[in-house]
């Protein structure tokens, strides 16, 4: 690794989070475009990434951001407002930073100079730019007005009872500062071993994400002098300048009456920013390690069980329990808030609705459920799909909408919420709802129905036609649907996860898919069964209930097999004769019922082992990578292999 691409790495990630911020502040500014909060938080991510970008070398996005700063402080000064044509072009600012930032080594390939126009022209400084040849931007900020202000006189004199003095520090970075948590962190360390900080503006959390400008303010109790406070601060790199006075409101001490000024070495403030990024790589590395150790902790177990090792019994308890822990410390650690990929939709929403000619309002609810990162990296297309077929074929045009007397603005709403080892995530829209009869007629049309099937599918078979391969009725093919592509591809890959999809639609009412997904695709809890001299894993998720029928109970409907259970109609596969494997005989059969595509289906099996959690290794032997009906193996205590099935490809 050269010696900057650890600098390209981070400025990556802290690119990503700052364009992250600006798009959901736009949105918001949309929705309320006088929110001074909302303006300060858009100007200071594009400020810290104009800084960001200086540094690294970046000069189209320094320029670009450049402008926009400038845009959003003449906003801040009110010399200004937005309007939706400013929003819009910011919108067009912050798509073409995206860009840039996926590649900013290149970022000179694009041509900025007419966006830079408009939003000069725009911010009115365009009589500025005629009259010097260029553009002339205040760089003078209200921090910048703070920071050059004269020191107070008598610094420390006023004390509460126990000689702590109360100041408020206020930190100012050098503008070319990247990595500002990182910083903040080591001049809070410093602070912390001579008093104890009282509290910090912005938050910790604030300070941890960056979203603060150059400069943050701490208050510390002490007993210090103001000059050791200075020198402890001033000796770290990047440290611009450094105000120290008297806390405003120092008489009223029962603020602080029962804080200590003593250093305390173990401030939680000050452990809550102290963290470190790790790759997904090394994640899942950790995750592969960990499985093989509780892979090897059954093997012994089930070996100290079967040749008696007493002996052995108390130091495998002490290893079962320590490898349990460690997976679960491992696991917490790769989970991550479901709105990391939900706050990527508003914006997403936004843009569709807008060139669909629509109103759509995008509710999110349960952003702090957390998913396995790999869970949370495989579920964002689905969504998206999911989330574009609500806005294009769920939300009617105002005007239709007001004729059906709805609400001209179409809701959708996105929810996540945990249900034990899973968590659910609800897509509803109160749109059109979809028409069984419509999909009966698409489905014949297209050949994957006769008339005849047709007229017999109920209207939630009809519906979930759509998750058919090439199945679509759009009227007219356009960039968001129609290409028969979208439906079968969620399917697959929730089902490849281990995961169920559920569609539920009433005409002219709305419609409502739920997916069901494993908080993490590294450990599935699954039902073991035996199939033959086999046993396979059937993951939970897509398990409805297991039970046991008489051969006799078996009917055949057009060549295939069904039994009537509770008044359902249940399609029933032997397993036995799927892997080419004689028939046992048997006159007592053992089905497990499992959902499939908004169905149920029933697998015979010849025994039911009971729940376990599998580790999952993917086939990734050339033989056997892409292979449909398993979606991975594992192995068991006792040495052996066995395939995890996927309920989705199998049948």
């Amino acid at each position: 690794m050269d010696d900057m691409s650890e600098y390209k790495e981070m400025y990556a990630v802290e690119a990503a989070e700052h364009l992250q911020s600006m798009n959901e502040a736009l949105l918001n500014l949309e929705k309320d475009p006088e929110n001074s909060e909302t303006i300060n938080v858009m100007f200071r991510a594009a400020h810290t990434l104009k800084g960001m970008s200086a540094t690294m070398g970046y000069t189209n996005i320094k320029e670009l951001t450049h402008e926009m700063e400038n845009l959003m402080d003449s906003v801040r000064k009110n010399e200004m407002k937005l309007d939706s044509a400013a929003i819009d072009i910011l919108f067009e600012g912050l798509d073409t930073l995206e860009k840039m930032a996926e590649n900013p080594e290149n970022c000179s390939q694009y041509d900025i100079s007419g966006l830079i126009k408009k939003i000069i022209l725009l911010s009115k400084r365009e009589a500025a730019a005629e009259t010097t040849g260029q553009v002339k931007t205040p760089e003078t900020t209200a921090a910048d007005v703070t920071n050059n202000s004269p020191k107070p006189d008598n610094i420390g004199q006023e004390k509460v009872e126990d000689g702590c003095t109360i100041l408020d520090i206020t930190v100012t970075l050098h503008e070319s500062c990247v990595l500002k948590s990182a910083r903040s962190t080591v001049v809070m360390r410093n602070l912390s071993e001579l008093g104890e900080i009282i509290e910090t503006h912005p938050s910790i959390k604030e300070i941890e994400d960056e979203k603060f400008d150059r400069e943050f303010k701490i208050v510390v109790s002490t007993k210090e002098d103001v000059a050791k406070l200075e020198k402890a601060i001033m000796k770290i790199s990047e440290i611009a300048k450094v105000e120290i006075k008297p806390h405003e409101g120092i008489q009223a001490k029962a603020k602080v009456e029962e804080k200590s000024c003593a250093p305390d070495s173990n401030k939680t403030a000050i452990k809550s920013v102290q963290s470190v990024r790790v790759s997904i790589e090394r994640l899942d590395s950790l995750m592969n390690l960990v499985g093989e150790l509780i892979i090897n902790k059954i093997r012994l177990m089930q070996l100290a069980t079967v040749h008696k090792l007493d002996v052995l019994e108390e130091t495998l308890a002490s290893l079962n329990r320590l490898t349990n822990e460690l997976q679960e410390e491992i696991m917490a650690s790769r989970m991550v808030p479901i709105e990391q990929i939900f706050n990527r939709f508003p914006r997403m929403v936004r843009d569709i609705a807008k060139k669909e000619e629509k109103e759509v309002e995008l509710i999110l609810e349960g952003g702090d459920i957390e998913l396995d990162r790999t869970v949370l990296d495989e579920i964002g297309d689905p969504l998206v799909h999911i989330l574009r077929n609500c806005v294009d074929h769920g939300i009617e045009s105002p005007e239709v909408r007001k004729q059906a007397g709805k609400n001209p603005k179409g809701t959708i709403r996105l929810i996540a919420r945990r249900e034990k080892n899973h968590v659910v995530i609800e897509a509803t829209d109160d749109g059109k709802g979809m028409d069984p009869q419509k999909f009966r007629e698409t489905a014949v049309k297209k050949g994957i129905v006769t008339q005849e099937e047709a007229a017999k599918l109920s209207d939630n078979e009809a519906i979930n036609l759509s998750f058919m391969p090439g199945f679509s009725t759009a009227d007219k093919v356009t960039d968001v649907s129609g290409r028969g592509v979208g439906m079968d591809v969620v399917r697959t890959k929730i089902g490849s996860m281990g995961g169920s999809i559920k569609l539920e639609s009433t005409k002219g009412a709305g419609t409502k898919i739920i997916l069901k997904l494993p908080l993490t695709v590294a450990i599935i809890h699954s039902l073991m069964v035996k199939v033959g001299n086999d046993v396979y894993a059937v993951p939970i998720a897509n398990v409805v209930r297991d039970l046991a029928i008489k051969k006799d109970q078996i009917k055949t409907i057009k060549g295939e097999e069904v039994i009537l259970i509770r008044g359902e109609v249940l399609p029933i596969v032997r397993l036995r004769k799927l892997f080419g494997i004689d028939s046992n005989g048997s006159e007592d059969l053992l089905v497990v019922v499992v959902e499939r595509g908004g169905g149920n289906i029933g697998l015979v099996v010849d025994q039911v082992i009971g729940q376990q959690e599998v580790i999952l290794k993917n086939l990734e032997n050339r033989i056997l990578k892409g292979v449909k009906g398993f979606s991975g193996a594992t192995i068991l205590g006792d040495g052996n292999v066995a395939l995890i099935l996927d309920v989705v490809t199998l049948l």
